[in-house]
């Protein structure tokens, strides 16, 4: 049990150390270095591996636990002692099960749309793909009254007066807003930093609009300010990343604690007396000579 509980430790702990302070050597080690720095700015590639992060299997097992608490169940006694197995069996799960009511899903619809005349629209709220799908709009509406007023609004009047539009237009803001959706309900200090760091993109863009629309003469301002903007972007990264680091931590010490709480519990039931008693008390149950009362 100590054997385990110490591979454990030192497994996690250079996840962590990895995931902080990887350390390249030479300078094509730097140059790596500063491209992964600026790496989700880069276009995504369409069939890539399916990323888990940290944050993306807590969603997951948090749905999987509403879903199929039994499956969760397993999971995550699968995720303590074999982590590589434990991920692969997720992904697993998460094709089939969730994978499948989106097909199924998305099947419905389509003949949705096959069955609706042309030029007519169909009664009621389109586009309700089960209360799930409902549920994240309503966060997105609510977190965009809070901080796009403007835009909360122009959703609401779509969804009376264009409602196919209206969906559309949520599925794209659940793109661009839903990892700071996961934020908010996890780590609201993640979610500012996120927010922030959407809005900086944002003004990067408008001002490479502008530098590309303006002669060599007058592009120099711009592109001081947008030495600010990339400057600023990159302080954010960082801070990202420490808070990314001390979440890992925190998961660490649980972790260790659940550990040292199964190591504990192993010994006490080496001991010789407690089994003695164990194996008495339940012989009493199983043959009924008990006075406990039985509903």
């Amino acid at each position: 049990m100590k054997t385990t509980y110490g591979t454990i430790l030192v497994l996690a702990v250079a996840t962590v150390v990895l995931f902080v302070a990887p350390l390249p050597c030479g300078a094509v080690g730097k140059e790596k270095e500063k491209e992964k720095i600026w790496s989700e700015d880069e276009p995504r590639r369409l069939h890539r591996r399916f990323e888990l992060t940290e944050e993306r299997i807590e969603r997951i097992m948090n749905r999987l636990k509403e879903t199929n608490p039994k499956k969760a169940e397993e999971l995550e006694q699968l995720r303590e002692k074999e982590p590589e197995k434990f991920k692969a069996e997720l992904r697993k799960v998460t094709r089939e099960q969730f994978g499948k009511k989106f097909r199924e899903r998305t099947k419905k619809r389509s003949e949705r749309h096959m069955r609706r005349p042309l030029g007519g629209g169909t009664p009621g709220y389109p586009g309700m793909r089960g209360m799930g799908m409902h549920r994240r709009h309503g966060e997105l509406l609510e977190w965009l009254e809070k901080h796009h007023p403007e835009e909360a609004e122009r959703l609401r009047d779509m969804r009376a007066d264009r409602p196919e539009l209206f969906e559309r237009r949520m599925g794209l803001g659940l793109k661009k807003y839903g990892r700071i959706l996961a934020a908010v309900r996890e780590n609201p200090e993640l979610a500012n930093v996120l927010k922030e760091d959407l809005e900086l993109k944002q003004q990067r863009d408008k001002l490479l609009k502008e530098i590309e629309a303006t002669s060599d003469d007058e592009r120099g301002e711009l592109v001081k300010e947008l030495e600010e903007v990339i400057s600023s972007r990159f302080d954010l990264i960082v801070k990202r990343k420490q808070i990314e680091y001390e979440q890992m931590l925190k998961k660490l010490e649980k972790l260790k604690k659940r550990v040292e709480e199964s190591e504990s519990k192993v010994e006490k039931w080496k001991d010789a007396a407690f089994k003695n008693e164990s194996i008495k008390a339940r012989l009493e149950e199983l043959v009924g000579k008990t006075d406990k009362f039985r509903w």
